[in-house]
């Protein structure tokens, strides 16, 4: 049965199409007019030769139906490598997606009611949200109509895909809840109360990249009904005073930068006044939560399954109701585990399911009664392991298919995984996180894992090895966002080496309750004067300096390739190309 789509859409699959016909007959140019147009539609070049693609899909705030699922994993096998990839914005992505197969993709991923457009590019992005909304016992009220209610806005707004680069919005719960990530935001919102009314805090010019930058606080207190009108103040002062001549310092952080709190705040009062006289209104939605009434989770079963009763179950606010993590290593779904995932949800989750920022899927509705039938069940297709901790490892794909990546990030999460198992399971040590990107752009959120890697090059000896940046801290905490230090570089091979030593070296350490990350935050010199922070860096690489050495005569032939590779990793440098970040 057809589905009949929007004349707006129909009309824009139409000119899609149209502009690849143009392509081919060479009337239009490859990178000056093609490239820019193919982004905002959510088609992105990849470091394969040739015309494959990377295809990336908007979940809105995380939300996929058993439905749509289905249709991922049809898709997936029908036009890519049958492979739905979770990224850390909650999207999934195809990879090697023949170009002229992209406008049969597109549409019939619109008739199942998903959309690429403004995926990519110099867009407005997907807005993201806590995968725990309205499901978390301490929540004042429900963001997510204010989510849905900012995600049908800006979608092929009149200002949505003509910014000076990309534009990113997310939705946060409480300060507490692990799975939001409000500071690393364009803009951040968190339902907050003040004087016993409901409203959002709101933070602006929050960014990661190679030069992380913390948000401003532009209101303590925004009403709900003025919500939407500051969001959009935010896109017309990234519109307005974005960097259009130097693409490498285009996004709003740059701005606020330039301008300075004050000054920036200035413009966004500025643009708040156009907003409204353009008439931008918001409003106060239904947002009202049920009461809170979680049960707790009994822990029972097998050893495996009281293992994941503890790490991977939460009680709902509901009464009877359980919110359960499904674990993807690395954010990886082939299109057959896709397909039994989509049963399970409809079969315990009530079909409510949601991606995660850290490369997961969330059941957010089982029964307490259900979950002996439901953990054999995950157990069978591997996705019953420990969630959101540091054995679930998250990773970009870097080099595998990005033009920028210098190495091999998943292949290295994968280690990780396998490596870290048999750590003792202890709470400030396993609910910690690894994040890894391939390149120092931070896909991977390098910056706020409490320990981070991104990809580098250096040499021993004469020979280039695959080498990764350590850093050390890092986390977004809901009030406050802590960018991780610089330690070292550290061999591609010598990472779990590394891992394991912080590991022990932390247990042995810690000082009262403190956490991994915040353990690391002290040993970097966190909170300390310049000199004495630096002395304190110095101290901690010194300490690592003799697990990545490399002995003399000790470096193979296998070192000069990345994980999981046997090309030189001379040879995959040169395969690095300009990218379209920026494009």
């Amino acid at each position: 049965m057809s589905v009949v789509l929007p004349e707006i859409v129909e009309k824009e699959l139409a000119h899609y199409k149209n502009t690849i016909d143009l392509l081919h007959a060479g009337a239009i140019d490859a990178d000056k007019v093609f490239r820019p147009f193919r982004l905002v539609h959510g088609v992105y070049g990849q470091r394969q030769p040739g015309e494959v693609q990377m295809v990336r899909i908007k979940l809105k705030y995380g939300v996929v139906t058993p439905a749509q699922m289905r249709a991922l994993a049809d898709t997936s096998e029908k036009y890519a490598n049958g492979i739905s990839h979770i990224t850390t914005r909650q999207a999934i992505q195809y990879h090697y997606v023949p170009l002229d197969s992209t406008p049969a993709l597109l549409r019939e991923l619109e008739e199942c009611g998903l959309t690429t457009r403004e995926a990519c590019g110099n867009a407005v992005r997907a807005v993201c949200g806590s995968p725990l909304a309205g499901t978390r016992a301490d929540e004042l009220f429900n963001v997510d109509p204010y989510a849905e209610q900012c995600f049908q806005h800006f979608l092929r707004g009149p200002l949505s895909a003509s910014l000076p680069r990309k534009f990113k919005i997310s939705f946060g719960t409480v300060d507490a809840d692990p799975l939001q990530q409000t500071n690393i935001q364009d803009v951040g919102i968190t339902p907050v109360i003040k004087d016993g009314k409901q409203g959002f805090r709101v933070v602006v010019a929050g960014a990661l990249g190679s030069s992380p930058q913390a948000p401003i606080l532009i209101r303590e207190f925004c009403e709900k009904a003025d919500l939407l009108p500051l969001i959009e103040a935010a896109v017309r002062v990234h519109h307005k005073y974005g960097d259009r001549q130097n693409r490498a310092k285009a996004r709003l952080k740059f701005v606020l930068r330039q301008k300075g709190d004050e000054g920036f705040r200035a413009i966004i009062e500025e643009q708040l006044a156009e907003a409204l006289k353009a008439g931008t209104k918001g409003a106060a939605l239904p947002d009202a939560l049920p009461a809170a009434n979680p049960t707790p989770i009994p822990v029972t079963g097998s050893t495996a399954e009281q293992e994941w009763r503890t790490w991977n179950v939460k009680s709902h606010r509901e009464a009877g109701f359980a919110v359960v993590s499904v674990c993807i290593r690395r954010g990886d779904i082939n299109a057959q585990e896709m397909r039994k995932l989509a049963d399970l949800a409809e079969r315990f989750s009530a079909g409510d399911v949601r991606s995660t920022n850290d490369q997961n899927l969330v059941f957010r509705r089982v029964q307490i009664g259900d979950l002996a039938a439901l953990f054999p069940e995950l157990e069978k297709l591997g996705y019953s392991r420990r969630a959101h901790g540091i054995v679930d490892v998250v990773s970009c794909p870097g080099a595998s298919t990005c033009q920028l990546g210098l190495t091999l990030s998943k292949n290295l999460g994968k280690e990780l995984e396998s490596s870290l198992a048999d750590l003792p399971l202890d709470p400030g040590l396993q609910n910690a996180h690894i994040n890894i990107s391939g390149c120092p752009n931070s896909c991977g959120q390098h910056h706020i894992g409490s320990i981070g890697f991104h990809g580098a090059a250096a040499k021993i000896g004469d020979k280039l090895v695959p080498h990764y940046v350590l850093l050390v801290g890092g986390g977004d905490e809901g009030s406050q966002v802590h960018h991780a230090s610089m330690i070292a570089r550290v061999p591609a091979r010598k990472i779990s080496t590394v891992v394991k030593a912080l590991a022990g070296w932390y247990l042995a350490e810690r000082q009262g309750g403190e956490n991994l990350a915040q353990w690391l935050r002290r040993e970097a010199g966190a909170g300390l004067e310049k000199a004495a922070a630096s002395a304190a860096r110095a101290k901690l690489k010194e300490r690592i300096a003799p697990i990545t050495a490399y002995q003399e005569g000790e470096l193979s032939e296998a070192d000069l390739c990345d994980l999981g590779s046997d090309q030189l990793f001379s040879a995959s440098m040169a395969e690095l190309g300009s990218g379209e970040c920026m494009a």
